[in-house]
């Protein structure tokens, strides 16, 4: 029986992706390796970026991956002792799924065998093959080879022990030496693997890495490389972030003259670029924040006093951590309106610029956004579309989320404004991205997931959008449409996260949904009342000042 167009097609990216994704983790790693050994086209790198953590990281772990299955492979050939040709020629997925499974345990995989035998004897000996070492069959197809002479077969099957499915291969192995390939892999009924992810906003703690960091100590791109002063002060702060834990009261830093000095230059000038560059939403949460005494032009405020405010207003808070997180872990804490951000300032010989995430950028580029009960909502959900995601998934997130959130523009009343917190808080930058000088192109997030991002200048391309809440409104559809095996549903109250996979999981949040109705429905009906009231008051009023 031929395959079914879709099925072959599956099978043949399957085995595509399998080949190709271990030679791209290794030239991705070789390559930063390189670079970085080399200092030559690294020492041009004027910012690290979440998108950069985002690529480095799924290098990392597709590298990881890599060398956990070839130890795999060669425990699996230690294990058939007589027959390592199987485990050598088995599929890196089927090696990872082998040893994924539990010793006991209904497993359900497909096998696809190439053989040059002859069809029907061929069959009637894997059937018999199969049921001696207790592999259940669900489905068989077979169709003529496209590679090589001979057929290939495809068995959907299933197993009570994970020794059975080995055993089986090799029997087909040795009873068949017209069998050129074999190849296992997961099929639906296996529970697709989740990557890990914070559960309750506690778990925020274990969200707290640094893959790669931009050290004034080893690094002589950095404008603080050699003054011992200013690395002692980073790593002193640092050392206050990274001890900070869930529950902790946040400690005052005591700034140094010259650092409240740092930050009234880079607040001072940004502000007069802010009145013709910045979006309006930006520049009424300025304004609030500076007439509540949240922000003030000359000191740097304490994140606690921050925090007084933004949690009554939109719920957020800040907490301390000690460098450019993983993508992974950033964008997870905004799932919990937690953002985590660093207590360290820019270098002062440098005051307008800083290639890395500061003080200076978290507080006079993300918090004002954070003041809006729309923004903030819509940074919760991209938070939330992030956890369980794949490291493909998060790569592409991150890179939107940069492209938008960090380095955006919208247009009001015909012009440019900016909505990205990198811009916000960079004076150069500020002023090129808003010019005729670069590229602006409308913001579509799926074309905008795809876009590599320059590190060594200014962006030569920006994405612009209607409206800062069209922005965050598209950026929150892109990532709904991501396919993932579990939902997830926040619980404010407990603040914590409740995974759906049935529909008895739903049963806490339909009774909490079902008590907010109430209590909306209640105060509608008692709607006419009130105002009767209030007419009645206005009228007992007038009645009394003509009198």
């Amino acid at each position: 029986l031929p395959f079914p167009r879709q099925k072959v097609l599956k099978m043949r990216a399957l085995h595509s992706i399998a080949e190709s994704s271990n030679q791209l983790a290794c030239s991705l790693v070789m390559g930063s390796i390189d670079l970085s050994a080399s200092g030559a086209a690294a020492s041009q790198r004027r910012r690290y970026s979440l998108v950069h953590q985002a690529s480095f990281e799924k290098s990392h772990i597709m590298t990881l991956k890599r060398a956990n299955t070839q130890k795999r492979r060669e425990e699996l050939e230690s294990h058939l002792d007589k027959n390592k040709q199987v485990a050598r020629d088995l599929n890196d997925e089927g090696v990872d799924l082998i040893f994924s499974l539990e010793d006991d345990g209904q497993i359900f995989f497909s096998v696809i065998v190439a053989s040059s035998a002859d069809l029907t004897d061929f069959l009637a000996s894997v059937i018999h093959i199969l049921d001696q070492n207790k592999v259940s069959m669900q489905h068989m197809e077979t169709r003529p080879s496209i590679k090589r002479r001979g057929i290939d077969l495809l068995i959907e099957c299933s197993v009570d022990h994970k020794d059975c499915a080995v055993a089986a291969l090799a029997a087909l192995k040795k009873a068949h030496p017209s069998i050129s390939d074999v190849r296992m892999y997961k099929t639906s009924q296996d529970t697709e693997e989740v990557p890990w992810f914070p559960r309750h906003v506690s778990d925020i703690d274990k969200c707290s890495h640094c893959i790669t960091k931009y050290e004034p100590t080893v690094d002589p791109r950095h404008p603080g490389f050699g003054d011992i002063a200013y690395i002692e002060r980073r790593e002193e702060l640092n050392r206050l972030a990274a001890g900070f834990k869930y529950g902790d009261q946040l400690t005052d830093v005591q700034y140094t003259e010259a650092e409240h000095d740092t930050w009234r230059q880079v607040f001072e000038k940004l502000e007069h670029l802010h009145e013709s560059l910045a979006c309006s939403t930006y520049r009424r949460n300025l304004a609030m924040l500076l007439k509540e005494g949240v922000l003030t032009r000359d000191r740097i405020p304490q994140l606690k006093t921050i925090n007084s405010f933004l949690e009554k207003r939109t719920g957020f808070i800040l907490r301390p951590c000690s460098g450019l997180l993983s993508a992974r872990d950033f964008l997870a804490s905004l799932a919990f309106r937690v953002f985590q951000t660093t207590q360290y300032l820019r270098h002062h010989a440098k005051p307008h610029h800083s290639p890395e995430p500061d003080l200076i950028h978290e507080l006079l580029g993300h918090v004002p956004m954070f003041a809006d009960p729309a923004l903030a909502q819509m940074s919760q959900d991209i938070g939330l579309m992030s956890l369980g995601a794949s490291d493909e998934q998060i790569e592409r997130l991150a890179t939107v989320y940069w492209f938008i959130v960090e380095f955006g523009l919208c247009r009001e009343g015909g012009q440019l404004r900016a909505i990205g917190a990198g811009l916000l808080s960079a004076y150069g930058e500020l002023q090129h991205a808003c010019s005729e000088v670069p590229e602006h192109r409308e913001f579509i997030p799926a074309e905008t997931a795809m876009q590599k991002y320059e590190d060594d200048d200014y962006q030569p391309l920006y994405y612009v959008a209607d409206g800062i809440e069209e922005a965050l409104g598209k950026l929150r559809e892109y990532a709904a449409k991501f396919i993932r095996p579990l939902s997830l549903i926040y619980d404010p109250y407990t603040r914590s996260v409740t995974e759906v996979r049935t529909v008895n999981d739903l049963a806490d949040s339909m009774q909490r949904f079902k008590l907010d109705l109430s209590a909306i429905t209640t105060a509608i009906k008692l709607l006419p009342q009130l105002e009767k009231r209030e007419n009645s008051d206005k009228e007992n009023f007038q009645s009394l000042y003509n009198s």
